[in-house]
This record gives C-alpha cells, structure tokens and sequence, in this order.
C-alpha cells in the first residue's frame, strides 16, 4: 500500500465516523519528488525533518491523548521546531507524523490576495502532498514556494495571516483523519499563535460539522497585542520585508497615522494619511485586503474584538531578557510583554491562560527566536488542564502517558482526564512510572464530587478500583510537589473497565462463608486470579490459580472490614463484596 493509498484509507475511516464533507477537502498541487525532502537555500541544499517511511506492516498507537500541530513565525520555517522536538523524540518516543506544506503566494502577486485554493485560477493558497502518517505530532510549513520547494522566494511566510487561518483549517482536518482523533492540540510560535487565533476565533474556518476540535493552545512569544519590531533595523537583518502581508497584520500601531493594527484592533481597509500609513513612502503595504475576500475599503472588525470559544486550555511562554543585575526586562527582543501575554487583549476568559517564562541573558533578538528550542518551558505550557471542565478526553482500557510541571504560581500540578462509561463496569485505576515524590489519583462523576476517597501512590505506582454506573467521569491526578525535572519522565496511567453483570460462566458460582474470619471458599468457577482492594479501592493483595473449579482465598491476615475482590478468568471478571470479622 503506498503512502497516499494508506492517508485515504485513513481518511474514509474518520469521515465516514464523524460526517465530514468531502467538499470540504483540497486537491493537492504536484511538485517534485525531492522537494518533500530537502530546502534549497540560496545555492544549499539542506534535508528536512521527515517520518520514518511507512510500511505495510507498521501499527503505531499515540499514548497522547491529542495529536500536537506546531505552526512556525514570521519569515521562519517549520524546522524552527526540531530542536524541542528532537528531544522529545529521543526523550519520549515521540513519532513524527509529518509536515503540511502551504504555498500562501501561489499566484506571486503581492498587489492582490484571497483565500482560494488550487487549483483555482489565480488562488493564493497551494497545498502540497507530503508522507504523513498517525503520529505524536506534526508540523505546518509556511517557507513554500509556487513549485512546492521549500524555500520561498515570494513571502509565502510573510503573507496575510487570513491565509494562515484557512491553512490551519486544513491541517487540523487531515491530522484528525489520519490519527483518528477529534481534537488537536495547537502550538504556535510568534505569528504561528496569531495564525491558530484565527483558526479558531472565526467559524468560517472551522471543520464541516462546525466545530475547531482544538483542546488546548499553545503560544511562544506570539504579539496578541502586536510588535513594531519592523520599525528598527530588525526587518533588514532578518530580510523581512516591511511591506509585506504580515508586517500589516502584526503591527500594534502604524508608524505615522498612529492608529492600532486593523487586524488586531479593526479598521478601515483603506491606505492613506491617517490610515495604516506606516512608511515614509508610498504604499506602505503591497495591499490592503486584510480579510483576504478580494474587495478592499471594508470596516474590518479585529481578531481582539473578537470572541473565543472558553473550553479551550490556553498557555503563554513569554521571553525576558536578564540583564548584568539580575532584573528582567519585560521583551524577548521582539515582542514585549504585556503584548505576549493573550490575557491582556482576550480578556474575561472563563479559564486564563497560564503563563511560563523564558529568560535568557543578553541576546535581545534571539530570545524570541530562541523560544521553540525550550522543551522544558514547551511542556510546561502543554501540561494537561488543571480543570475539569477543559479536560482532555481519554477512553478506557488504553495506556496514555502525561507530564508532571512545574506550576505559575507555584502550586499542585493537577491534570484532568474525562471518559465516559456505557455499562456498569469495574474500573481500576493504574498510574506507574511515577517519578515526583508524592502523587495521588481521585475518580470524579460528572459532578465533580468524588468517587470514593483519593488514592496516594506507592513508590512509583498508584492502583485502586472503582464501581461505576453509566456516565462521564474525570481522572484527577494531582502531583502536589512537582519538581523542575519531573517533566523529563512521563507517567504512564490507563483505566481498565470490564462489566460488572453476570454471564453464564459465573451462573452457578457461590462463595462462602460471608462475612468469613480466615478461609474464602469459592466453588463452581474456574478462576485465574483475585486481586483484594479496600473498600476505597487501595489494592491489598494478588492471588493466581491453576484454573480449578474450587478455589480458596486466605484472608486471616486482613484487618476487619469490607473488601472488594475482583475475580477473573479467560473470559470475563465479576466483583464480590466480602466482610471480613
């Protein structure tokens, strides 16, 4: 099966599982086959991240809950990212799933723009084919040219963050169908931040059952409020060009007329005197088409004047330069604080971004730039939401993996987990690879209210067990003393579930004596293992058996009580509840 048979495999699976239009999907420009691979740069060629080539025989399962897209800056590629990623490929096991390549400049004409796909005539956008398969993570890749090289030569990463916006829409739809999952997570840096806003903040872009399916974002130095970093000398040594799409979409204010950023702040799409006049010369801005509809002179409303959906989990990593006394000057060289911080410009969130810092010492410019190369403040700001009502959703009898964090302010990293049972069941709770010193799990309903009493861990393990009836339920972990160097271990956790009705294997099984002092008889059943938990579901003791048709348990070393003991054989489980005198 090659490559592009297994993504349409794929992708009939999902949308065939969730109602997805097919006219909803692009056709893909071709280009050659070395330009999947390799960035041709001035007169170098340099490789490209790229998947493991796939096979026919190749089963990967994510242990994260949400597939994570990371969407590159201003003037910048998606290789921006291999730093952090390769750590987390060498730390983790992560698996890249592949890259989405968008030519925003399709056409080469800087003078107009829209948001039209190829291969419609004159469309700006171009989507390129690539090897791309279920994965951990992936990347979006703006540095494209008309061709599909990578490497643009026409602003393709400079242009309208509209068009951004529409690209994300596509690479949110094709990471769902390739993994299988119904939501993503979004991380951007710098321009990539504002780029997710306008994925998500305009319903126009989203899938076709009108939902963004984005459960957390992710922003690294991104200007929510803007920079006018483009009226230094900044432009000219990174080779951006100040007439470009994207330097009319960042600015906070323009340089001469003085008013906010039309597409941050709204405003008349219109270039004179006292509107987006930003230069000494004239134009100031290659066009003036923000929403990129093809019709100018409109009243633009700005992506801060707009609302965002609250059920998202928002973080912030913000740079800050520390100088020769200790002091933080509150800018990563580009981007200032408070414009870095999304809680300045959305305010009012139900749930405020949490916010994570980077301090560097006297490289001004590179601070910003710096940001994707952090994996310890990248996993900080991915670390699973601290409420419920943003929790990521997981099903059962699945191994997952999280994070423990480091906290801002520093407090109790608690991570929530939802999942939804259709039988009443028993459920038992394993977390291992614990590696903070003090971890405890609690199964909460759909209330919030507590399932029985919450279990601590042992060493590096937590395991107890819960009887549950049909409903949404939330896994809280809680590491109350988290630790800079806890991120570096994931934990590992699943929530087994077997039903908790008879079949007729268990028809004619009795045990006895209830309440019992030493021996529990168990007849007429052939079991493989009991395993003992209290009644607040802390595992007590394991037992196997050879399969006979009469087994005994001796329980005289337990403390008086009720215990609940799970039973099992090759085909079923049932949980007894037993008093011990």
């Amino acid at each position: 099966m090659n490559k592009i048979t297994l993504v349409a495999s794929f992708a009939f699976l999902f949308i065939s599982s969730i109602g997805f239009s097919q006219n909803q999907r692009i056709e893909f420009k071709p280009r050659q086959a070395e330009f999947e691979y390799f960035e041709y740069r001035n007169d170098s060629i340099f490789p490209l991240k790229t998947p493991i080539s796939n096979t026919t025989s190749r089963v990967f399962e994510s242990k994260l809950p949400y597939p994570i897209i990371f969407i590159h800056g201003l003037n910048s590629s998606s290789e921006t990212w291999n730093t952090s990623t390769d750590y987390y490929d060498t730390q983790y096991g992560f698996t890249f799933g592949g890259r989405f390549d968008f030519c925003l400049n399709a056409d080469n004409n800087n003078t107009t723009t829209n948001k039209n796909f190829y291969p419609t005539a004159g469309a700006d956008i171009a989507a390129f084919e690539s090897l791309v398969q279920n994965g951990d993570y992936f990347y979006v890749n703006f540095n494209v040219n008309p061709n599909g090289a990578v490497g643009t030569t026409v602003l393709s990463n400079q242009s309208a963050i509209a068009k951004q916006g529409a690209a994300v829409r596509v690479a949110v739809q094709r990471v769902m169908e390739i993994t299988g999952k119904d939501k993503v997570i979004l991380v951007g840096h710098s321009m990539g931040g504002l780029a997710s806003r306008e994925y998500i903040q305009n319903s126009y872009n989203w899938q076709a059952d009108n939902k963004h399916h984005v459960a957390k974002l992710l922003t690294l130095g991104t200007p929510h409020g803007g920079s006018n970093a483009s009226d230094n000398l900044l432009a000219f040594m990174t080779g951006t060009d100040v007439s470009s799409e994207a330097i009319r979409d960042l600015k906070t204010t323009y340089y001469y007329s003085g008013e906010g950023g039309h597409f941050l702040f709204g405003g008349l799409e219109v270039q004179n005197s006292s509107s987006m006049n930003d230069n000494s010369y004239s134009p100031d801005f290659y066009n003036s088409d923000i929403n990129c509809n093809g019709i100018v002179g409109e009243n633009i409303q700005g992506l801060n004047q707009k609302s965002i959906d609250n059920l998202i989990d928002f973080s912030c990593v913000i740079g800050r330069i520390t100088n020769a006394f200790g002091g933080n000057i509150t800018t990563d060289g580009v981007v200032p604080e408070p414009s870095s911080n999304m809680n300045s410009y959305l305010t009012g969130l139900t749930y405020p971004a949490k916010l994570f810092y980077f301090n560097s010492g006297y490289d001004i410019i590179e601070n910003h730039t710096e940001l994707p190369g952090y994996p310890y403040q990248m996993m900080q700001g991915l670390d699973e939401p601290n409420f419920k009502e943003l929790a990521y959703g997981i099903t059962t009898n699945k191994i997952y993996i999280g994070y423990t964090t480091v906290q801002n302010p520093v407090a109790a990293d608690n991570d929530y987990y939802k999942f939804t049972v259709t039988d009443n069941v028993n459920a038992v709770i394993s977390v291992s690879s614990i590696v903070t010193s003090s971890m405890n799990g609690t199964i909460l309903n759909s209330a919030g209210t507590a399932v029985g009493a919450s279990q601590n861990n042992s060493g590096a393990t937590i395991s107890f067990a819960r009887a549950l009836t049909p409903g949404d339920y939330y896994l809280k972990i809680t590491s109350t003393n988290p630790t800079s160097t806890n991120y570096t271990t994931p934990y590992q956790f699943n929530i087994t579930t077997t039903l908790s009705t008879n079949d007729n294997s268990f028809g004619s099984f009795t045990y006895y004596p209830n309440p019992v002092k030493d021996i529990l008889h168990l007849d007429n059943i052939a079991l493989s293992k009991a395993t003992i938990y209290s009644v607040i579901g802390q595992l007590i003791d394991t037992k196997t058996f050879e399969n006979e048709s009469t087994s005994t348990l001796d329980l005289s070393n337990l403390e008086s009580g009720i215990y609940l003991i799970v039973l099992e054989n090759d085909s079923q489980q049932k949980t007894i509840k037993v008093v011990k005198e």
